[in-house]
């Protein structure tokens, strides 16, 4: 199987307990996993941190220059304006670094809506990119973490799949008025999910709606990008999977997870 992934990192940011450095080390671990799996696949790294300029940061650009080119493709969205606004205005301001939920998870679901569907529309539309759209399947993995000896690729390879996104199994919201508030009492995993290359178009429009939503929702309640990708993607659309066998820590504070 023929496949592209979407791999989404912030290197620079000021949020979580790791320095660039180290997610730099995490995010070759990352890609070293990929290609254990799928030693063809396309790879496109996605930075949506603060610009590492070499003038400021002499010792880590080479670490940084390295780990951009061994991508496919690299995609820059450093300097994306929205984005920038993101961590100039609230990120950089933001003196716990290991917040979860509160204005960081808004502000952060905010940011991973706007560079997630820059990336899709890009990949629909750069005639440069036409090898990267015209795979099996297409996968969106958060850079630090790492497909396990566990995945299963035969799973992405079956007839359901070909037709369907797939996520790893919902899980249950933990905000007690999400139904009323959202409109959905569950949560889809956003840090690894995928979907068949002929459904790109149809991923794009998604996206346009959950950023629209995002923003109607933003009004009056707090919401996060697991439960607008239920929203927008849920069963109706999408298989789900007891374990997509992901596996890493989280940036707020260092916990182990295993999807």
């Amino acid at each position: 199987m023929k496949t592209t992934f979407i791999m989404t990192c912030a290197i620079n940011t000021n949020i979580g307990i790791y320095d660039p450095s180290f997610r730099i080390l995490q995010i070759q671990q990352t890609m070293d996993s990929i290609l254990g799996h799928y030693p063809d696949a396309n790879i496109i790294l996605v930075d949506g941190g603060k610009p590492v300029v070499a003038a400021e940061y002499p010792a880590l650009y080479e670490q940084y220059r390295q780990l951009t080119q061994r991508a496919h493709v690299y995609l820059d969205m450093t300097n994306n304006e929205q984005v920038q606004n993101f961590h100039k205005n609230y990120l950089d301001k933001i003196k716990v670094r290991h917040e979860m939920g509160g204005t960081t998870g808004l502000i952060k679901s905010a940011a991973e809506n706007i560079i997630m569907y820059n990336v899709l529309h890009t990949l629909q539309t750069n005639a440069e990119l036409e090898a990267f759209r015209n795979v099996d399947r297409i996968f969106k993995i958060s850079g630090r973490y790492m497909l396990s000896p566990l995945f299963d690729s035969s799973i992405y390879e079956t007839a359901t799949a070909q037709n369907l996104y797939v996520f790893k199994q919902r899980e249950k919201s933990w905000m007690p008025d999400a139904l009323s508030a959202i409109g959905v009492e569950h949560s889809y995993s956003s840090r690894l999910w995928s979907f068949p290359a002929k459904l790109l178009e149809d991923c794009v429009q998604r996206y346009e709606n959950i950023i629209n939503d995002y923003y109607s929702i933003t009004e009056t309640h707090y919401v996060d990008i697991e439960h607008l990708l239920y929203k927008h993607m849920g069963p109706a659309v999408s298989q789900e999977i007891e374990h997509t066998h992901l596996m890493g820590t989280i940036a707020p504070n260092g916990t182990l997870i295993y999807d």
